[in-house]
């Protein structure tokens, strides 16, 4: 970049060079002219009195002869010399003698060096003594007493010409001195410019080259002569400083695009490497060279790891698996880290389908083997989801083959593998995707019927195993999304993962105990079951919520029964004890759902506060030719003093057979689907018209 030469830091220097040589010049000058006007005047009155000297003895013999013709004569002498005028005086005052020199007027300046030159009127004095043998001429020692003094010599000196001479001089040392300023500062500015300028716009074009995207690696070179001085330490400084914001890039780069505690590429660098790949791959298709495989890794049960052993035994198990993965696989290709327990390995260049499934067992393999870890014993597994990308070219041309497209499938065969048990690879399938996509619009419209409360509820009832006797309903949970209906089984686990099913269930709670009420105000009592949701028992404040609602709507408790299943409570039962005794302390009869499908401790069953078992439909499906399990439920029900009730029955057979074995109650198709509140209504009419009570305790 130019720089304007008015600006130009040679010129500022030079003018300021310039007017600090005139200014020393002229106070030097100054002091010169005090110097040459002292020296001008000490000259002229030497002149004067020399002059004065010469003169003495005929002046003095005039005063003494009164002699005017002589005194004349003398005086004519001392005006061809450096006197204005000059008189001689007797010793009662008498002139004798006067002579004047006749002058042009004096100019401004004259007068102006006269009055620098003698600041007092410029006169000499001499007295005159008669000649005698004691005082010879040029004696100048007076005599004894003041009486042998016969007259006085008064000369004033020509200023005139002592001006004009001082004149000459000033002007001449004004016009050398001018000179001699300009050339100083002049030379001046040159050296500065050698010194500092020329160096300094080395400098600036030096600094104007580097790259401002890398503007490290390109160190400034110090002029020549300057490495000892002030340029010299300012350019090591400045050096330096790039050596810093060098390292300190090199280091937020390496935090931008590396996990901190794995050193594997980022999601960030994983995206950047995974775009180039595909660049490549979408090149390299028409020549029929290897394919791109993107692996998308889950440790399975790793939260295991953290809750056991302590986060740091699982950071330093995650150091380990990042090392085997990076062993695992060709320098080509990428593993990265995408946070938490997930990794994802780009695989460039693979033959086909066949050579990505080996590498995805190879890295299974490697992965479970038993890992030492800060002296614990660890065994890990893991999911792993395979995409192609040559493979998925064809059905990807609506925006699949990005990066993003390209881990999303990846990420859903993951998903599949983890859903299969773990510990293998799935390879991406388009249905995946749908699944998905359907996944997302379930929980889209999901949301927006939580918001709007778009659901219904519908009652299945449950009648006596013996006698038929209606003993209450199961509240159950309809929905239609778009005007198409939804099983319970689709969004239910949907509504689990989402957390939407807090809301849902209090729903639930909240109608089925608004319906109950109204029911036993109208016709009689009638309890209605609500099934809860393991999120549900898992809230401490389930217990109070549940209290809370049965207050608002004036539900007598025992018209409520909450049906819990098998798995969720044995789950965790020493955390779900306390909801589950604080609930039975209200009242409210429990209810476990499914029994026999999970895995039940006799000593935990014996401590919790249960009222009924409820026998799973997979068991009554097998009666009457596999009456096992529902013989030994229903026997272990009698032991424990519990009621039970039998899911799905659909045949007489099984009915008569439930009935023979010690059965209560009975639920299911033959019995009758679930109803809409206005039909389990009428059912309840019926009943209470035929006078069949209602026992509370079925």
């Amino acid at each position: 970049m130019a720089i304007p030469v008015l600006r130009s830091l040679t010129l500022k220097q030079a003018i300021h060079a310039v007017l600090a040589a005139f200014v020393i010049g002229f106070a030097i000058t100054a002091v010169e002219f005090a110097w040459t006007a002292s020296r001008e005047r000490a000259t002229a009155l030497a002149r004067l009195e020399d002059a004065v000297a010469l003169v003495e003895g005929p002046a003095a013999g005039a005063a003494w002869q009164i002699d005017g013709v002589l005194a004349g004569q003398v005086l004519d002498g001392m005006i061809r010399t450096d006197a204005a005028w000059a008189e001689i005086r007797l010793i009662d005052g008498t002139l004798l003698a006067r002579r004047e020199r006749a002058s042009p007027p004096a100019t401004p300046l004259e007068r102006a060096a006269t009055a620098l030159l003698f600041r007092d009127p410029p006169v000499v004095v001499h007295d005159l003594f008669p000649p005698s043998a004691g005082h010879p001429a040029g004696d100048r020692s007076p005599p004894d007493g003041a009486a042998g003094r016969v007259g006085r010599l008064i000369v004033g000196i020509d200023t005139g010409r002592a001006a004009s001479g001082f004149l000459a001089y000033a002007s001449a040392a004004l016009v050398a001195g001018t000179l001699r300023n300009l050339l100083v500062g002049l030379a001046m500015a040159a050296v500065f410019h050698r010194l500092l300028t020329r160096p300094l716009l080395q400098i600036g074009r030096a600094v104007a080259r580097i790259d401002p995207e890398k503007p490290y690696g390109q160190p400034l070179a110090v002029p020549r002569g300057h490495a000892d001085d002030e340029l010299g330490f300012v350019i090591a400084r400045f050096n330096h400083t790039l050596g810093l914001l060098e390292r300190e890039h090199d280091e937020l780069r390496r935090l931008a695009t590396r996990c901190p505690l794995t050193g594997l590429a980022n999601r960030a660098l994983l995206l950047d490497r995974l775009d180039h790949a595909i660049e490549l791959a979408e090149r390299a298709r028409a020549a029929g060279a290897g394919r791109l495989a993107v692996l998308y890794v889950d440790l399975d049960r790793f939260k295991r790891v953290n809750d056991s052993l302590g986060h740091g035994v699982g950071d330093a198990l995650l150091c380990r698996v990042a090392e085997r993965l990076n062993a695992s696989v060709r320098r080509c290709d990428t593993v990265g880290r995408l946070g938490g327990d997930e990794f994802l390995v780009v695989l460039e260049r693979v033959a086909d389908g066949e050579e990505a499934a080996m590498v995805a067992q190879r890295l299974l393999d490697t992965l479970s083997m038993v890992t030492e870890v800060a002296e614990h014993r660890v065994h890990i597994t893991a999911s792993v989801g395979v995409a192609l990308h040559q493979a998925q070219a064809g059905q990807a041309q609506g925006g699949q083959t990005d990066s993003a497209g390209l881990m999303r499938m990846a990420d859903s065969a993951m998903q599949a593998a983890k859903n299969a048990g773990g510990n293998r690879f799935v390879f991406y399938t388009r249905d995946m995707t749908d699944r998905a996509e359907a996944r997302l619009r379930l929980e889209s419209g999901l949301r927006e019927a939580v918001a709007a409360r778009s659901f219904e509820l519908v009652y299945q009832p449950k009648v006596e195993a013996s006698g038929g006797r209606l003993t209450g309903f199961e509240a159950l949970i309809r929905w239609r999304h778009e005007g198409v209906p939804i099983s319970p089984g689709d969004f239910i686990p949907v509504a689990e993962d989402t957390g939407l099913i807090i809301e849902i269930g209090r729903w639930v709670l909240e109608e089925a105990c608004r319906t109950a009420t109204r029911w036993a105000l109208d016709h009689g009592p009638v309890p209605v079951a609500v099934n809860v949701s393991a999120r549900q028992l898992a809230d401490p404040g389930f217990a109070r919520q549940v209290e809370q609602v049965l207050q608002r709507h004036g539900t007598p408790p025992d018209l409520l029964e909450l049906e819990i299943t098998e798995t969720v409570i044995m789950k965790d039962v020493r955390h779900h004890l306390p909801t589950l005794n604080r609930l039975r302390a209200l009242g409210v009869r429990i209810a476990i759902d499914d029994f026999g499908t999970g895995y039940s401790s006799l000593a935990y069953l014996r401590q919790l506060p249960v009222d009924v078992l409820k026998i799973d439909r997979s068991f009554v499906n097998d009666l009457p030719h596999a009456p096992d399990i529902a013989s030994t439920v229903i026997a272990l029900a009698q032991r424990l003093l519990l009621s039970t009730v039998a899911e799905g029955v659909e045949t007489a057979e099984q009915r008569h057979w439930l009935a023979e074995a010690g059965c209560d109650c009975l639920q299911g198709y033959l019995i009758s689907r679930p109803l809409s509140a206005d039909a389990a209504e009428a059912m309840i009419m019926t009943a209470f018209a035929c006078d069949e009570a209602l026992p509370l305790s079925a």
